[in-house]
């Protein structure tokens, strides 16, 4: 008789759950004027719902891995800030070509991904606001912090980045970085958690409704 696998419990109910928790975390951290960026698609939901418990406004802001051929995800991109990448990647001569080529591809993505969340409207007005930028699961920090300093470019007071969930590496380069970080669920496995939310996990249905949320924001 083949063994019994038991599934792995998520460790929020929802992405909504996630969201409003993770709001009264970030709540006691932060002061106004604030505003609250999910970073697409993985963070929007969440975002909108941190927002929410902190009665302030919400949008979206677009990032994309910079990723270079046979090594993988080396940094990020957001908006149209420079990019933000792994101090230790050090590229040869001969992977600076691959290296515009990964981040030529992000820009490109950005470009998509902004018409599909916010459509022509421009990012809302992040001057002089504490700005807080939130994501899904991090398993890797380079959106987050690509998104962090497009808000800083922008005129942010202050930014603090918050996941409901990350794994250590993910913690302890936030802690080395010195960014103001807020993650109440620091898992030890670098994958992360199979399933740390209980809703449907189908990519594209998340995808579809953190779009849908994302165009309620406007």
């Amino acid at each position: 008789m083949a063994a019994m696998t038991t599934a792995v419990p998520a460790l929020y109910p929802s992405r909504a759950a996630a969201g409003a928790q993770l709001g009264r975390h970030v709540y006691q951290r932060v002061r106004p004027p604030l505003l609250v960026l999910g970073v697409t698609p993985t963070g929007v939901e969440i975002a909108a719902n941190v927002a929410k418990a902190m009665s302030c406004p919400f949008d979206v802001i677009v990032a994309s891995h910079v990723r270079v051929e046979g090594t993988g995800i080396v940094g990020a991109m957001a908006e149209d800030a420079d990019a933000v990448l792994d101090p230790e990647f050090q590229p040869g001569f001969g992977v600076i070509d691959a290296l515009n080529q990964g981040m030529e591809n992000a820009r490109r993505a950005i470009k998509s991904e902004r018409l599909l969340f916010r459509g022509p409207r421009p990012l809302r007005a992040v001057t002089a606001m504490t700005v807080v930028v939130v994501d899904g699961q991090l398993t890797t920090a380079w959106k987050t912090l690509a998104a962090a300093s497009a808000a800083e470019e922008a005129g942010a007071a202050g930014v603090l980045i918050a996941a409901p969930v990350s794994t250590q590496l993910v913690h302890d380069l936030m802690v080395a970085k010195r960014v103001d970080f807020v993650c109440p669920s620091v898992l030890a496995d670098p994958a992360g958690h199979p399933h740390p939310f209980g809703d449907p996990g189908d990519p594209s249905a998340e995808r579809l409704r953190s779009i849908v949320v994302a165009r309620e924001a406007a």
